[in-house]
């Protein structure tokens, strides 16, 4: 989606939140975020264990390009979209953010043949930032372990740890089809005269920048159809919703192209493929960060993961792409969390009407679950999650993906093996009471494995730090319950 303006924008939304009383130092590093046009503030699953649940705020992603009228002020700040790819049909996901006041948008997609056009919801891609959030864990601090004592419950001390139709539109351009959905009027195009298409535009309000013209050239001689869709008159930006777009059988390119299209000087992406197997850039340079690379630092509570991912990109002049996380995935990892939330919220779900007291947020959401997974044989089910901040200039081909080489999955959690600064104190606790020691016992296997940094060495037994713009923390939750809160705002 787009609003409409000189330039329209995707934005991102630093979020903090602290559930609990975590007793490690964790932080997710990731890119700086601009608030969402509706911004899903905590999305909590609990299951009868104790549930690690991460929270993440980010980039963002998508391929079509922005059109305003020129007496708007808008910008494009970043882009986020999910693909799924099966054999018999290939889904886009676009949830555009922006900077400014638009009072409508304008957008267009390049694209083959018809297709169909649904409606998404924000909690898709909140739930996915969740699950795919990067995080990054303190290294540990080796604190002895508290005195084992009689009356000493297992949760005294410093304990716990973190998470990780073929109408003729006139003038060389047919209407493929014309319809409205949701609060979108959309109109598919067909021109073998890239001239008469861009009049067609013009006239109906898409402005086309001198720069974009010889892009629309390009693929109206590579035999593209156009999707353009803009907000039905009357219909404010609190309406806007993600688009879905399908397609008829595999495809692995995305029309970066049109992207430059109301972005400035950058336009930060992130990307989720949905297919059977690890997905990567087949066009475009990659890399990852590495372990070893990661510093942690004491005194700012956060670790140079931001940093190494920045100096990659400007080493490389914004023209690659960073391989952020790969997994197997369980469909019900996604499905079950947004089917808790429309049938528990469903009026902050994102998904149904109020004027029919979303008696179809349900259906909503299951047509949405089925582009997402159909056709994928759900045992092969991989999310891979790309991430980019291209430079303009590189905006000049489109992104070819395709299955990666080596089917390695990509962590998203780190544990910082290297620090600076200063450490935390390790805390100090008082001697047992004569006759209270427990005989043979050395601080128990709890404080064995997560207190002194031994066995599976997975936190340190300090205080919680929380990070720059991402925190981390642990549920002890019995049940299954579901809290979920939706702000719907925008940044003039």
């Amino acid at each position: 989606m787009c609003p409409r303006g000189p330039r329209v924008g995707c934005r991102d939304h630093a979020k903090r939140r602290r559930i609990g009383e975590a007793r490690r130092v964790l932080s997710r590093d990731g890119c700086p975020e601009v608030p969402r046009m509706k911004l899903l503030h905590a999305v909590f699953l609990s299951i009868p264990l104790v549930t690690a649940v991460v929270t993440n705020a980010h980039d963002a992603a998508a391929c079509g390009g922005c059109f305003p009228p020129q007496d708007e002020s808008t910008q494009v700040t970043g882009h986020r979209m999910i693909f799924s790819v099966s054999q018999t049909s290939t889904t886009l996901w676009d949830q555009i953010e922006y900077s400014g006041d638009p009072t409508s948008f304008a957008w267009i997609l390049p694209i083959k043949g018809q297709v169909e056009v649904g409606l998404s919801s924000d909690a898709v891609f909140a739930v996915l930032s969740e699950r795919t959030a990067t995080s990054v864990a303190a290294p540990p601090l080796n604190c002895p372990p508290p005195p084992s004592c009689w009356g000493w419950g297992s949760g005294s001390g410093a304990g716990g740890s973190g998470g990780a139709g073929g109408d003729a539109a006139g003038g060389g351009v047919d209407i493929i089809t014309q319809e409205v959905v949701g609060p979108y009027e959309t109109v598919q195009l067909s021109s073998s005269d890239p001239g008469a298409l861009k009049t067609w535009l013009t006239t109906n309000g898409y402005n086309i920048d001198a720069d974009i013209g010889p892009i629309i050239d390009a693929y109206v001689g590579e035999g593209f159809d156009f999707l353009a869709l803009k907000l039905v008159p009357g219909q404010g930006v609190s309406s806007m919703r993600p688009v879905r777009i399908t397609a008829l059988g595999a495809s692995t390119t995305l029309p970066l192209r049109m992207v430059g299209a109301g972005t400035g000087a950058f336009a930060p992406m992130t990307l989720w493929v949905f297919a059977e197997g690890r997905y990567e850039t087949k066009n475009f340079a990659s890399f990852d960060i590495k372990p070893a690379d990661i510093v942690w630092n004491w005194d700012l509570g956060t670790s140079n993961y931001t940093t190494l991912k920045d100096d990659a990109f400007k080493a490389a002049n914004n023209a690659n792409w960073l391989n952020q996380y790969a997994q197997p995935t369980s469909p019900w990892e996604i499905r079950g969390r947004l089917e808790q939330l429309v049938s528990f919220l469903p009026d902050q779900s994102g998904y149904g009407d109020p004027k029919d007291g979303y008696v179809t947020a349900n259906d909503e959401l299951q047509a949405d679950l089925e582009k997402m997974f159909g056709g994928i044989n759900e045992s092969e089910l991989w999310v891979t999650r790309l991430n980019t901040e291209l430079a303009r200039a590189s905006l000049n081909k489109d992104l070819a993906l395709g299955a990666a080489t080596l089917q390695d999955p990509v962590s998203n959690f780190f544990q910082a093996t290297k620090a600076i600064g200063t450490p935390p104190k390790c805390p100090e606790y008082p001697p047992c009471e004569p006759g209270s020691e427990i005989p043979g016992e050395n601080g128990g296997s709890w404080w064995g494995n997560l207190g002194d940094g031994k066995g599976n060495g997975s936190s340190s037994a300090s205080c919680a730090v929380s990070s720059g713009s991402e925190t981390t923390a642990v549920l002890g939750l019995l049940g299954v319950a579901l809290g979920l809160s939706v702000a719907r705002r925008r940044r003039k």
